[in-house]
């Protein structure tokens, strides 16, 4: 029995990760020795002998069996390593808890995305090892991408000597700027609309398409905005809507000439969630959509007479369906809108930050085998070789998205039928995106082509408005506040959306109820969360 530091009777705090810190943390092995000899630095097979690695992850989409897929054989082969995969679906976060509470941790965690106060939580807890020694000894192209992107790696240390977690650099477009907003161009190009610049014009725009029988049908069944009732990520209503009057994330900061600001409680909050109850309260926004999942927003996307007449998200197949449909490719971008403030912009952070997709646990007996399996996933070559059947570099001549010479083709352009569906050829989970400059000169991708041509357009329409490193999502911390932050962050992050839905549907009234919405985050202890957010501000060049 490992030394364990907590029971099954901590596992519904662990869903705040507020497990204890300090004496009874497991020793782990760190990487320079462990139980087999592995081979120099991106040498391959990593082991002599046959080596089981186990990886606790979520069941990816679209692979029909790990276990005998294409690619699995083929890197078994490289590598000599034999993944033992621990595939969990469902509620996540549950199962994360189940695992760390079973006494049986699998050799890696992959691919969850835990955030910086996350990671140093289960490194506290005795589940995740420091991993400075193993990456200083055995990484290659994860020494090379910090090299090259030393933000990366500025972002993923908690401190000089802390290093918890590990990812790819991520640059492709479309997530250079998350928080989009999509109009239906058909609808546009009928009533003879114009992109709307300004919030007034996307108020003008969503009157248009509840009241001028856009799809001609003769009926009212036009919803001209709706969304996914999830904050946690891009297809928040709230993520593209508020940042029309000042900067918005999802847990509240923004840094603000070096100073932490609660952005939910200023007066531009206000007005931002007046306009949205505005358009809540004359039928504009569809009535559910705090609360709608994905499969009911892609109906209405999807339905067969168009319905549905805006949307926000990172790409179009956030809210309609990848594949056969042609709708993905009907939905074109407007731009981020200019509030009645006068401010205009979208958050960006260049691909940093102190998430991360790989972790090794203290169940490893030989971390540098880990390592080196995850290290080649951070190359061009592992890029490849995961890439769609039929890619290949380009040939000189061939023009990609951004009308320069391309650096990825598809000979095989597939069919509706195939993109987006079952295959057991390739994964695509691991590893990095392809950065900025591959991303935009892609040249064909299977059925996908148009979407990500205009998907390249929206990139370049956001381009000017981004606003960097001042929306605050996560940050690396020092062991001994990461308990205490990461409580703030999950109750305030509750009290924010209780709030504004509040506040758009008519739960509470804006003009009498404000005062009362401010002094609860002051009662949930919001002095010193901003305490805690400063300090880190603080340590910033």
């Amino acid at each position: 029995m490992k030394a364990k530091r907590f029971g099954a009777g901590l596992l519904a705090a662990m869903l705040l990760l507020s497990g204890c810190a300090g004496d009874g943390r497991k020793t782990a092995n760190t990487g320079s020795k462990g139980t087999v000899e592995v081979s120099k630095p991106n040498e391959f097979p990593i082991v002599e002998e046959p080596y089981e690695l186990s990886i606790f992850m979520q069941k990816p989409t679209g692979i029909e069996n790990l276990e005998t897929n294409t690619f699995t054989k083929t890197y078994e082969e490289k590598t000599n390593v034999k993944v033992k995969w621990d595939l969990i679906s469902g509620d996540v976060r549950q199962a994360i808890n189940i695992k760390i509470a079973s006494d049986d941790y699998s050799d890696v965690f992959l691919g969850f995305g835990f955030a910086a106060s996350e990671q140093t939580a289960y490194y506290d807890q005795g589940v995740f090892i420091e991993l400075s020694d193993v990456v200083n000894e055995h990484g290659y192209y994860i020494k090379k991408m910090f090299e090259e992107h030393p933000g990366l790696e500025k972002g993923l240390r908690h401190t000089e000597d802390m290093l918890l977690g590990l990812k790819g650099h991520t640059e492709g477009f479309e997530g250079k700027a998350p928080y989009k907003m999509w109009v239906y161009k058909p609808w546009m190009d009928k009533l003879g609309l114009e992109i709307p610049q300004t919030t007034e014009e996307f108020y003008q725009v969503l009157k248009a398409f509840k009241e001028q029988d856009p799809n001609g049908n003769g009926k009212a069944d036009e919803v001209p905005l709706a969304a996914r009732g999830q904050r946690g990520s891009e297809i928040g209503l709230d993520l593209f809507m508020m940042n029309c009057f000042l900067p918005w994330g999802r847990f509240g900061f923004t840094n603000i000439d070096g100073k932490a600001v609660f952005a939910p409680i200023q007066d531009a909050a206000r007005e931002g969630f007046r306009y949205m109850k505005k358009l809540y309260d004359e039928g504009l926004i569809h009535t559910d959509s705090f609360v709608m999942d994905r499969a009911r927003v892609t109906a209405l996307g999807e339905n067969e007479v168009p319905i549905l007449g805006a949307a926000p998200g990172r790409w179009t197949t956030q809210f309609t369906a990848a594949g056969t449909s042609n709708r993905m490719n009907e939905y074109i971008p407007i731009p981020p809108l200019e509030g009645p403030n006068g401010y205009r912009g979208t958050p960006a952070s260049g691909g940093y930050g102190g998430t991360s997709s790989f972790s090794i646990t203290t169940d490893c007996e030989d971390p540098a085998v880990a390592l080196k399996w995850y290290d080649w996933f951070l190359s061009d070559e592992a890029w490849w070789a995961k890439a769609n059947p039929g890619t290949r570099p380009a040939k000189e001549g061939e023009i990609g998205l951004d009308g320069t010479q391309a650096v990825v083709a598809i000979e095989d352009a597939g069919t509706g039928e195939t993109f987006d569906g079952i295959q057991n050829t390739r994964w695509n989970f691991v590893g990095s995106y392809a950065n900025i400059d591959k991303a935009i000169k892609v040249k064909d991708y299977t059925i996908d082509k148009d979407r990500l041509a205009t998907s390249y357009e929206a990139y370049k329409l956001y381009e000017p408005y981004k606003v960097f490193d001042v929306v605050i999502d996560d940050f690396p911390m020092p062991s001994e506040v990461a308990e205490e932050y990461l409580e703030f962050r999950t109750t305030f992050e509750n009290a924010i959306s209780a709030g504004m839905v509040g506040f758009i549907i008519g739960e509470k009234d804006i003009d009498t109820e404000w005062d009362a919405y401010v002094q609860n985050f002051y009662d949930l202890g919001l002095e010193r969360y901003t305490e805690i957010v400063q300090n880190w501000i603080d340590t910033l060049d």
